[in-house]
């Protein structure tokens, strides 16, 4: 996050670009290895990323939710561990 300014639109720019970076590719590898064609890697690849996209910041505010349930500080401040 050290390339994103204060601003909110610009954190949400970064922390989706860092999210589709690191899951499309893992969820392509799956798809390569249960045996996708070159077609329904790019179409699979592409839906994943516009439903990550798409539902990424209310699953975060999901999990954000849960963690105050539980008396945990907002993601990325501590890890959601019960022994810490």
């Amino acid at each position: 996050m050290r390339f994103s300014s204060t601003s909110r639109s610009s954190h949400i720019l970064w922390d989706s670009l860092a999210l589709v970076s690191f899951q499309v590719p893992i969820y392509a590898a799956i798809l390569a290895i249960c045996g996708a064609n070159g077609e329904e890697l790019l179409y699979g690849s592409l839906g994943v990323t516009v439903i990550m996209l798409t539902l990424g910041r209310p699953y975060g505010a999901f999990l954000n939710f849960v963690r105050g349930r539980f008396g945990l500080p907002d993601g990325g401040e501590k890890p959601m561990s019960l022994n810490m």
